[in-house]
Parts: structure tokens; sequence; C-alpha cells
């Protein structure tokens, strides 16, 4: 009966999900990483576009406009009735683009959380194309800004290079790491 075991070709690579072989199954590795965070942008963009649903109701407005009235912080009272001013501005038209847009987006960073999470490789190759092609306009939002609220942009951006270089460097070396496990297994 040994003999029988012995003779046994080696198990067959699924190829359905390369990338299933060349990713260790540890817990916690660097995709996993990003699809936590792809899962906590997609809970954002979530509480995102209710609230701007929420902006249709002109009962919440008008109450959003007397408690601003309330405040005793002269910046922060201005910045909120200007926000408040711009809103009303939109119409339920846009209102309902934006929630769209939003929806959009949140079922993209599903896609690209899910897919990095079950360690495909096609989910890679799209976070990267993704997240790639937002940088360009976030560093236009970086020296567009005002100099003192450029904090929250700078940190986007640096995650975001940090994601797409992380994952580049991951499928530069996914070849040599898969060819190197079939030669162990061979």
């Amino acid at each position: 009966m040994t003999r029988a075991i012995a003779k046994l070709p080696p198990p067959r690579e699924d190829h359905r999900s390369p990338a299933r072989s060349a990713h260790p199954a540890h817990a916690l590795d660097g995709l996993r990483v990003i699809a936590l965070f792809k899962f906590a942008k997609a809970l954002l963009l979530i509480a995102t576009g209710y609230g701007v649903h929420l902006l249709l109701n002109e009962d919440l407005l008008e109450r959003l406009r007397l408690w601003t009235a309330s405040l005793t912080d002269s910046f922060a009272q201005r910045m909120l009735l200007r926000a408040l001013e711009w809103v009303e501005g939109l119409g339920a038209t846009r209102i309902h683009v934006v929630m769209g847009v939003t929806l959009a987006y949140t079922v993209v960073v599903l896609a690209e959380g899910i897919g990095l999470w079950m360690r495909r490789t096609w989910a890679e190759w799209f976070t990267v194309t993704a997240t790639a092609s937002l940088i360009p306009f976030e560093l236009w939002e970086l020296i567009m800004r005002a100099p003192g609220r450029r904090l929250a942009v700078l940190v986007t951006v640096l995650l975001n290079l940090a994601v797409v270089g992380y994952l580049v460097w991951l499928l530069r070396h996914q070849p040599r790491v898969r060819a190197s496990a079939r030669r162990r297994a061979g």
C-alpha cells in the first residue's frame, strides 16, 4: 500500500486561481491587509451614500440649519452654512447622480476587497489599475488644496502609492514564486 502512495503523481495546481499557490495562507498577509482597507473604505462609502440620501429630506436640512445657527464657533458655523447652501443648490437630480456614482464606486471597492481576500490574481491587477488611475487626481488635489488642508490628501496619496507599489512588486515576483513551488512539488 505504501508503494501505491509513493507512485501517485504530485497534486495538480488549481488553474482557476493561480495566485492561491503563490501566496502563503497566513491569517493576515499584505493582501488581506489591503482587503480590510478596501472593506473599511466600502463601509465609509455606504455611509456617505446614505448620508447623501438623507440630504433629500427637507426637514433634515432645516434641522441642520437650526443646529448650525446655535453653534458658538463662528468658523464651523460659516463652513456648515456654506455646505448646506451648496447642498441645497445641487437639487435632487444631482444628489441622485452623486448617490449613483458612490454606489458604483462602492461596488468596485468591494470587488477589489473580496478578490484580494480570496487571493485572486485578477483582483491584484484590478486594484493596481483602479488605484493607480486615481493617483493623478489625488496629486492634483494635493497641489490645488489650501496649504492647511493637505494632510488628509497626502495620507491618501501615500497609502495608495504603498498599495500600488506592494501589488506591483507582488505581481512581478509571483511567477518566480509559482515556478519555485512547482520545482519543489515536482
